[in-house]
């Protein structure tokens, strides 16, 4: 099935898509849908699918994962010594992702508030935020909940990124998997590095980019999977508002670089007004 003829199907009128222009929405957002994910993009994307899929890697080369995430292995000791074990594949995925080498993975945030800084991070398009319920997913793609990073499926999902095609029937096998994952899943990462812990991160693994594969074509309701669009007009208070609750590039990064870019936006920002704290009623708490 192609992307075309798998979006039709699922979303004949197109993803539910509403607008975002104030920071109180993405508060309503994330306390209203706990159980989603979130991912923000500075401009309006066409799918929900990682960078290796996407043109022009995607057709760039046969078997192209393979050749990145060897050459990342094999070089990658010259400039650290913190590397995984040459067979801790998740890692090894984690670690290229981190470094902004192509994967397989996307990524998620449990915070509303750190997906709405990545959607506000170029003022001159519009942006958008994706909430989506990663338990629907899964239930969809392989009929199970969301993973730890040891599952089985999750484990061979990576590894089929490092190891040669034809040891892969052996891979199955020792995993005891009656069926490979053909399609994305979502699982809960291991905190690598300092800025996953900051970004609340979460991933989804995709193994292709057929269309019957694609987290929109498996996840049809609003209810679990939805768009907001964020005006490039709302970007920069929608960026103040995020300074003030703590969700800068220094907090979400944690390097020298990004506590140097935030000290620049606060020096270049006028001082704000001294204001009295807001009275708040006692009964404006709903008990539950």
């Amino acid at each position: 099935m192609t992307i075309g003829e798998a979006m039709k199907q699922a979303w004949p009128l197109g993803v539910a898509t509403y607008t975002l222009r104030k920071i109180e929405q993405a508060v309503e957002l994330g306390t209203g849908c706990q159980q989603y994910w979130y991912r923000g993009h500075p401009r309006e994307f066409p799918l929900l699918v990682p960078k290796i899929h996407r043109e022009p890697l995607h057709s760039a080369r046969e078997n192209i994962e393979f050749w990145a995430g060897q050459r990342f292995r094999l070089r990658g000791r010259l400039f650290t010594s913190k590397v995984p074990r040459w067979g801790d594949y998740i890692s090894w995925l984690m670690l290229m992702q981190h470094n902004g080498v192509p994967t397989r993975l996307l990524d998620w945030t449990e915070s509303v508030l750190v997906a709405l800084f990545f959607a506000t991070d170029d003022m001159e398009h519009d942006g958008e935020l994706w909430g989506m319920n990663p338990s629907d997913l899964n239930a969809h793609s392989d009929n199970c909940r969301i993973c730890m990073p040891d599952d089985r499926r999750i484990r061979y999902l990576a590894a089929e990124v490092f190891i040669d095609r034809k040891d892969l029937p052996e891979l199955a096998k020792r995993l005891a998997l009656a069926n490979v994952p053909e399609r994305p899943l979502a699982f809960i990462p291991p905190f690598e590095f300092p800025r996953m812990a900051a970004q609340m991160s979460r991933f989804t693994i995709h193994p292709s980019i057929d269309g019957n594969a694609l987290i929109e074509f498996l996840v049809r309701d609003e209810k679990h999977l939805v768009r907001y669009l964020v005006p490039r007009d709302c970007k920069r208070q929608l960026r103040r508002n995020l300074a003030s609750l703590g969700i800068t590039r220094e907090t979400l990064f944690h390097s020298l670089e990004s506590l140097a870019e935030t000290i620049q936006e606060e020096i270049l920002e006028k001082d704000y007004p001294l204001l009295a704290p807001p009275h708040f009623d006692e009964t404006d708490c709903t008990p539950d």
